[in-house]
């Protein structure tokens, strides 16, 4: 992790620094100085290029290798927090079939295969989740509780936002402001006249869709091995 999180610019100013200062020692040093004033000129450029590098060697020392340790020591629960955002996804996709994964697989899971499952489903039917203060959630409280829960674990997530890679925000992000979120926090606590969820179907899909994506970088990305 400590070579591979290096900014790119940041190593690229030292490699160029560090070429030009040996084109500089054994290249121009050994020719005879054509113009008076060009040997004062090149110490100066010297202690330029020699004043990068030095700092180069100062932020892997003092500050990234402070940011990798404590990027250690925090991804292991940004992982986990971010894992748990996905599995909300999967129990309910599972909810859907009474608790068995297998008819309705998390990863090859189609539009219309939701599409399929909602229309059976009646928004104020009942869901499988009890409160826990007594009484059967309904379909709506169903995705309202899970919607909660996920964005529960998205704020846990972003107080360590120092640490957090771009592509990891963006896809937490996703999940966050999906259309699917949005309109079960507003309508979770109203009765709907309706006999389906034919209408939070698509919806639904992106929302699976955009937990996937996360899933999918989860283990591609992720999770740092304390080798690396």
């Amino acid at each position: 992790m400590f070579w591979k999180t290096i900014p790119r610019a940041v190593n690229l100013a030292a490699l160029i620094s560090t070429i030009l200062l040996l084109v500089k020692l054994f290249i121009f040093n050994k020719i005879p100085e054509p113009v008076g004033g060009l040997h004062e000129l090149g110490l100066v450029f010297e202690a330029v290029l020699a004043s990068v590098l030095a700092s180069y060697v100062f932020y892997l020392i003092v500050v990234h290798f402070k940011e990798v340790r404590e990027k250690k020591t925090i991804y292991p629960f940004v992982t986990r927090w971010a894992n748990l955002v996905v599995k909300d996804c999967k129990t309910q996709i599972a909810g859907f079939t009474g608790g068995d994964p297998t008819k309705l697989d998390f990863q090859t899971l189609e539009k219309h295969d939701i599409e399929a499952v909602f229309s059976k489903l009646a928004p104020n039917g009942e869901a499988p989740m009890v409160f826990w203060q007594g009484g059967q959630a309904n379909w709506l409280q169903y995705f309202e509780n899970y919607r909660v829960r996920s964005l529960r674990h998205i704020d846990k997530i972003m107080t360590q936002l120092l640490f957090l890679e771009a592509p990891l925000v963006a896809l937490l992000m996703k999940v966050q402001d999906s259309k699917h979120f949005n309109l079960i926090e507003t309508l979770s606590r109203v009765r709907l006249n309706s006999d389906n969820l034919m209408t939070f179907a698509g919806d639904f899909f992106d929302y699976v869709q955009a937990c996937r994506d996360l899933d999918e970088y989860l283990k591609a990305h992720a999770i740092h091995s304390t080798s690396d």
